[in-house]
């Protein structure tokens, strides 16, 4: 099918159309390929004045190029090609309308035009067409037929979009489409949309979902739900679609990652339905880590239900879900003691109470706007944190956290060649910690923590997230133009380390009653702040050839406490498919992308400036007492350096997206990324011979822009999906062509000579830190298997895999007398030792049945793969009114011990060994009832 990408293709927003929730899974491939990636706009200051100049400079270099690339490839063609998006009142693009074309004078009549298809995109194309005058109609079963008359088509591209509303079902046409000028679209290749099958397979727990889709997508992706970066993922009741997208290198794109993971929502569909789901787990049948002899106690309830419809016919509809979770387990202790070590498990629960409530609404405010409304609420309360591995079950400390989230979007066409798309979100958020214990803590390195967890207070914020973007169409031209203002107020009253940390280098000391080093915080925490953050983009998709397309875009950014201007990046991409059959896409791209200073790191060097609030650092204190015995430095400092620039990476790409078999599809890319400008720690006052430069400070800690990074990355994706030759519907009880196979491999190379911006280096030269970054991990792999052999028996197996990731080797002492524990043999470089690797299968069955009839909708289609990959079964049972569905989850079927927490300090009794493991297997059963 065509896999066109139409710079005006309408996002989803809404589900007033009667279509089903998998015809809605495979209609939204066109706004995932189109969603809205807005970054920020600034528009106050002199900041935004004195880049101004620079911005223009480039606009008119990318503007110039713009003009002379049709010119350079192809002469300007005298046929003109329409292409027609196709919606619903909901704004949702409708697969398989069929549209037909009728000349509308003397000059555009002579010819007669066969009716075509729409895509899996939702477009329509007529190529070859004679310019003139035109009336365009419209048509799918379930929607009354749309005529625009009196349209007129140019030389070069048109683009036009039609409206259906809801009517009766009708029939339809199908029409084959040129797959070799889809292919060269931009958005539609170089991606994977899960089936509703996969979806299925996912957990309910939004915490596990997310976790599972960031698997999915490899490191650094980026989640969007309905265009909005942020918040909590919905009830995966509420998901209409997941498309993972690579490569991702447009200026409408702030992220430098190239992937990321596009959640489409959907509000009620035809009358109120109701859905309700209960699923527990019962500890008995979970795995026991193999650093006890013996398990604890463990209990997980989960429970959901909503319900969702029509609220005004072909006007307004709704959904509202609410989902829960009440568990707990018990933590391990794994450490060393002064009387020996000890694994056990402790004779504490630590409780889960979790509450995510979300409601959206669409409202059709004309036949072509469409206003959606959203709430959503995380409320969440666990106790006994912080306890487990080295720490003794006085660190325990509790948390409670509220975040409210309420989005607003508008959408509509501007005319017959323009779409805006506007949209506000608003966060307000409040947490407060308690510890359990108050008293001092004792820290000794890599064998054991005691005393209380020092933590109180809380962080409240407010943040306003308002974006816009405008696209058109022009010629050959798809144009897309947009901003994105971000600001945020917060205030914190949070305070940790306030009674006092003694640190001791290992057992012998502290039982000698030997500290190395004492750290305290003390003055006043609370603080209050303000962020503004924003960008603005203009891009161009060029339609060179059929199929060939250019995508020169340019990206301006800007951010309070950041007085670097010159965040300008260009963005160059090219993506064209060679051959006839339009199974092959070739893409390369080229961009520069700027990253935001965080407001963690702002907020630490407001709060602790050595006037609000002082971190004393005492070296060799006396115990249990610090006294005065010893050096003592009054105290430490934070500050954030009047020459800080935004950290900035240059990216280059290439990749092919391969169909084969017209069941296989395989995408590979290589891209190569150089991080410059990062940021890390300075010490400004770091001990010579024992000796501060400015005796009145410890450290002075000056976060700085002089770090850097390099990566190479090879993704390779692999859609296998032999079902999609079945019929949708009655198709045969038992069939082994009825699955879908998804493999993600990664190989990449991840080196730089910084941990964080306040992260100093162990010898004072930066040179000596260059080396594997904590988070490189050479190999990932997550293969995904999903059938239906059996008609309406659901099994789902998931494997993933990565091998180890880099870690530190430390003296265990403070070698240079900083009070930073951070020293390295002479010799040793930064993060030379490796993890093991981890491996995990999960499990998921269900069965679903259904009886009783209800008035039938439009059959549902669900999409695997990216780039045009065919359709596959879902669980729709057509007629049936009534569905039950029992299933069962299974978390490490296997229950691999994956190993985490290596010691890497040589004074530590654990040094080189793991302390804890990840997951082991877990057993959860459930029923979903929906009516």
């Amino acid at each position: 099918m065509m896999r066109f990408t139409f710079r005006a293709t309408l996002p989803v927003l809404g589900q007033g159309a009667r279509v089903s929730k998998a015809q809605r899974a495979r209609s939204s491939r066109a706004s995932h390929g189109t969603t809205s990636r807005l970054r920020p706009f600034f528009a106050g200051g002199a900041g935004l004045l004195g880049a101004c100049s620079h911005f223009s400079a480039t606009l008119l270099v990318v503007l110039f190029f713009t003009s002379l690339a049709p010119r350079a490839f192809a002469q300007a063609p005298t046929a003109g090609t329409l292409r027609v998006t196709v919606v619903d009142p909901s704004g949702a693009v409708i697969v398989g309308a069929a549209v037909s074309v009728i000349g509308a004078e003397s000059a555009t009549s002579a010819a007669t035009i066969a009716p075509v298809k729409t895509a899996d995109t939702g477009i329509a194309t007529v190529s070859d067409l004679t310019p003139g005058r035109y009336t365009i109609q419209a048509e799918f079963p379930g929607f009354e037929t749309r005529l625009l008359k009196d349209v007129r088509v140019r030389s070069g591209e048109n683009k036009h979009v039609a409206m259906l509303p809801i009517q009766k079902v009708e029939t339809s046409v199908t029409v084959a489409q040129d797959r070799q000028e889809a292919a060269a679209d931009r958005g539609q290749s170089f991606g994977t949309v899960l089936t509703r099958d996969e979806i299925e397979a996912l957990s309910d727990d939004p915490v596990q979902l997310q976790q599972q889709l960031q698997d999915m997508a490899g490191p650094g992706a980026i989640i969007r739900i309905d265009g909005f970066e942020g918040g909590a993922l919905p009830a995966k009741a509420q998901i209409r679609s997941i498309r993972i997208s690579r490569d991702q290198f447009a200026a409408e794109n702030h992220s430098a990652g190239g992937v990321s993971i596009e959640v489409i929502t959907q509000p009620g569909l035809g009358p109120i339905r109701y859905y309700s789901m209960f699923r527990a787990r019962d500890g008995s049948l979970s795995g026991r880590s193999p650093f006890v002899p013996v398990k604890g106690p463990e209990q997980n309830i989960n429970y959901g239900f909503g319900l969702g419809g029509t609220l005004i016919k072909e006007k307004s509809s709704f959904n509202i879900n609410v989902y829960g979770i009440s568990s707990y387990d018990t933590p391990n202790l794994n450490a060393a003691l002064p009387n020996g070590t000890q694994a056990v498990a402790l004779g504490l629960k630590t409780p889960r109470d979790n509450l995510y409530v979300n409601g959206q609404m669409d409202y059709a405010l004309t036949l072509d706007q469409t206003l959606r409304v959203a709430y959503n609420l995380t409320r969440v309360t666990n106790n006994n944190l912080g306890v487990g591995g080295y720490d003794e079950p006085e660190r325990a400390y509790s948390t409670g956290s509220n975040v409210n989230n309420v989005r607003v979007q508008h959408f509509g066409p501007l005319g017959r060649r323009a779409v805006w798309r506007s949209r506000l979100q608003l966060f307000w958020s409040d947490a407060d910690t308690q510890s359990a214990t108050e008293a001092p803590t004792i820290r000794v390195l890599d064998a054991f923590t005691s005393g209380g967890a020092q933590l109180s207070g809380g962080e409240h914020s407010r943040r306003l997230n308002l974006g816009s973007d405008l696209d058109y169409v022009l010629g050959k031209h798809s144009l897309r133009a947009g901003l994105l203002l971000d600001g945020g107020w917060y205030r914190s009253d949070a305070s940790s380390n306030y009674l006092g940390t003694y640190t001791f280098d290992n057992l012998q000391a502290f039982l000698a009653n030997q500290p190395s080093n004492y750290t305290r915080r003390v003055g006043d925490a609370n603080i209050a702040y303000q962020n503004l953050q924003g960008g603005f983009y203009v891009q161009d998709d060029i339609r060179v050839r059929k199929n060939l397309t250019l995508s020169p875009g340019v990206r301006y950014e800007v951010q309070t406490h950041v007085h670097d201007y010159r965040n300008i990046g260009p963005r160059f991409g090219l993506t064209w498919a060679p051959f006839a059959s339009g199974r092959t896409t070739l893409r390369g791209s080229a961009g520069m992308f700027y990253d935001w200073l965080p407001s963690a790191t702002y907020e630490q060097v407001l709060r602790v400036d050595g006037f609000r609030q002082e971190e004393l650092n005492i070296v060799n204190p006396a115990f249990p007492g610090p006294g005065t015995i010893g050096v003592v430095p009054p105290i430490n400092r934070y500050l954030l350096g009047s020459d800080y620039s935004a950290p900035r990476t240059t990216r280059f790409s290439g990749g092919v997206d391969q169909g084969l078999l017209k069941v296989i599809r395989v995408a590979a890319t290589y891209s190569y990324q150089r991080g410059s400008s990062l940021s890390r720690g300075f010490n400004l006052n770091i001990p010579v011979d024992g000796i501060r430069p400015d005796p009145a400070f410890g450290n002075i800690i000056d976060v700085v822009s002089d770090a850097a990074s390099r990566q190479h990355q090879l993704q390779v994706d692999a859609n296998v999906n032999p079902g999609a030759l079945l019929p949708a519907f009655n198709g045969p009880r038992i069939s082994w062509k009825r699955t879908t196979l998804f493999v993600n491999y990664g190989l990449a190379t991840l080196r730089n000579n910084s941990d964080g911006p306040f992260s100093i280096p162990a010898t004072g030269d930066l040179t000596s830190e260059w080396g594997p970054a904590s988070t490189d991990v050479r190999h990932r792999l997550n293969a995904a298997f999903n059938n239906q052999v059996i008609r309406n028996v659901l099994v789902s197996l998931n494997v993933n895999a990565n091998t180890g990731p880099a870690y530190r080797l430390l003296t265990g002492r403070d070698d240079n007398g900083d009070g930073v524990f951070n020293d390295r043999p002479a010799g040793v470089g930064r993060n030379t030792i490796r993890a093991s690797g981890l491996t995990t299968v999960n499990v998921f069955t269900a069965y679903q049945f259904a009886f009783g009839r209800r008035a039938p909708l439009p059959p549902g289609i669900g999409i695997f793969g990216g780039g045009g990959a065919a359709q596959v079964r879902t669980f729709d049972q057509g007629n049936a009114r009534y569905r039950i569905q029992v299933f069962m989850q299974v978390e490490n079927l296997t229950n691999q011990a994956n190993y985490l927490g290596y010691s890497g300090t040589l004074t530590s009794p654990f040094f080189g060994r793991p302390t804890t493991v990840s997951g082991m297997r877990k057993i959860d059963a459930g029923v979903s009832l929906n009516f």
